[in-house]
């Protein structure tokens, strides 16, 4: 019996260890990549030892000009996010809690316009942008990415309020609070989690979206768009270049997730809590 019950711990650990080397390899990969010179890049067998340089990074800040497009996906990634919350989440409440007419119908209509293939919806996208003259703006990709996300974060806040007892909103109203009084004290602290674990995944969908903004786009390129352009530069593919502008380009998406960590992991459990009911 105790034979079986370490063979088991044993084959988990060995799971969790094989599942978190094949989640990480492509990103040792790229921050390796980023610190090779070509010859180490390009060497078969690869070079597991080699000596790190800087200098795909300092090609990229001599010869390349990231600052415009870190600023747009930085605009652009903050304001869908913010903009979708706002939004979402009093959409998600009221459809959690109050009597809606074919209140079904809506929840399913919400979830079928996120399961839309991008390439569906990119020339009414493109066409209206265009008669907007708002075609290749920051406003246009906002608005796109918005549209995009917000059933995302409308099911996933649904949940999160469904879970939450109905008699802690009752009570603040029994003391005296308003209906928006009870939302803004009891409930919106409660879903705070939720509403963590919402934001962080728009941003991430939002910060690394290429196929609207490579066709909306043309100068105000996001960050995805801008390093996949590296590989059109001359005859020759840069991929330490590539590689040292996907590190840069990850680096926001990871300082959000740590900063909002907490959120993310108490938000996830909820999601996945409400899932399993």
């Amino acid at each position: 019996m105790e034979r079986r019950t370490v063979l088991k711990k044993t084959l988990a650990y060995l799971f969790v260890i094989v599942t978190l080397v094949a989640l990480y390899f492509p990103v040792y990969w790229l921050i390796t990549m980023s610190l090779k010179v070509r010859i180490d890049i390009m060497s078969i067998p690869p070079r597991w030892l080699f000596t790190p340089t800087l200098a795909n990074f300092s090609w990229l800040f001599n010869h390349y000009s990231l600052q415009n497009a870190v600023i747009t996906s930085i605009i652009v990634a903050l304001s869908a996010t913010c903009i979708s919350l706002a939004l979402g989440i009093p959409c998600a409440f009221a459809l959690s809690r109050f009597a809606i007419p074919r209140k079904k119908d809506i929840e399913f209509w919400i979830a079928t316009t996120r399961m839309l293939p991008p390439v569906a919806v990119i020339i009414p996208f493109y066409f209206i942008w265009m008669s907007l003259r708002l075609l290749d703006t920051r406003t246009s990709l906002v608005i796109t990415y918005l549209v995009i996300n917000l059933p995302l974060i409308i099911w996933i806040m649904m949940g999160f309020f469904r879970a939450l007892p109905r008699e802690l909103e009752e009570a603040a109203r029994v003391d005296g609070a308003s209906r928006w009084g009870s939302f803004f004290k009891v409930t919106l602290p409660l879903a705070l989690p939720g509403i963590g674990a919402s934001s962080i995944l728009s941003f991430i969908f939002n910060w690394n979206e290429f196929f609207f903004a490579f066709v909306l786009t043309t100068t105000n390129r996001t960050l995805p768009v801008e390093v996949a352009s590296f590989m059109a530069v001359g005859l020759e593919v840069k991929y330490g270049e590539m590689a040292a502008a996907g590190v840069l380009a990850s680096i926001p998406s990871l300082i959000f997730a740590i900063l909002a960590r907490k959120l993310i992991v108490t938000g996830f459990r909820g999601i996945a809590g409400f899932a399993l009911k």
